[in-house]
């Protein structure tokens, strides 16, 4: 990853004023580093979890990373675009099922809700953004699709994979935005998962309505 400071550190790239860092061709020490797309994410990651989501905006993240706003639109055409990159980030550790993991939904999707639980104690100030975006993020919209595909290969017929899936994110979502950051409520949702599990199974194993 990008390192997240605008400016390099002193230490960076050896002693001030030794010739290692020019043979290696790193920046002297205080030199300005180009701007990036990684390097703006993780700014704006930084200010939110700092402060709040609510003050974000491409002036205040141009003065967190030293320069004018207009220079972050060279890599983001809006703000709504910048968001939808940091929804990408804060998820790229989020564990996903793989097709295999069909025969052990339950477990695959447990996991699932306490990886995007665990996303979200780490940045408690960016839940609300998750939770208000939805399907319109390409990655939302993508980790929905791939969790109906589990659904669906663990024997759930489309429309009601669709609808697990919803529900599981409602569930997961909801609890976060109440309780993220209360380490007592690790039972409660523990047991919440258990018994919204517990549901699906047994919609599975009905047998089918008769036409």
């Amino acid at each position: 990853m990008a390192d997240s400071d605008l400016t390099a550190r002193p230490d960076a790239c050896g002693p001030a004023g030794g010739g290692a860092a020019a043979d290696r061709g790193c920046p002297s020490p205080g030199a300005r580093l180009p701007l990036s797309c990684d390097r703006i994410v993780d700014a704006a990651v930084r200010y939110v979890d700092h402060d709040c989501l609510d003050g974000l905006s491409m002036r205040r993240l141009g003065a967190e990373l030293g320069v004018e706003a207009m220079s972050l639109y060279r890599y983001f055409p809006s703000k709504a675009a910048l968001l939808d990159a940091v929804v990408c980030r804060m998820l790229a550790d989020l564990v996903l099922p793989h097709p295999r993991d069909a025969g052990a939904w339950e477990d695959a999707v447990r996991a699932y809700a306490r990886s995007f639980r665990a996303v979200c104690a780490a940045h408690p100030r960016l839940l609300p953004l998750l939770a208000t975006m939805g399907a319109a993020n390409p990655t939302l919209a993508t980790i929905h699709r791939e969790m109906v595909a589990l659904w669906q290969a663990a024997g759930f017929a489309p429309n009601i994979a669709a609808q697990a899936q919803v529900a599981l994110q409602g569930y997961v979502t909801g609890t976060c935005l109440q309780v993220c950051r209360d380490d007592r409520a690790e039972g409660a949702f523990t047991l919440g998962l258990d018994a919204l599990v517990a549901g699906l199974r047994a919609r599975l194993t009905e047998p089918p309505v008769p036409a």
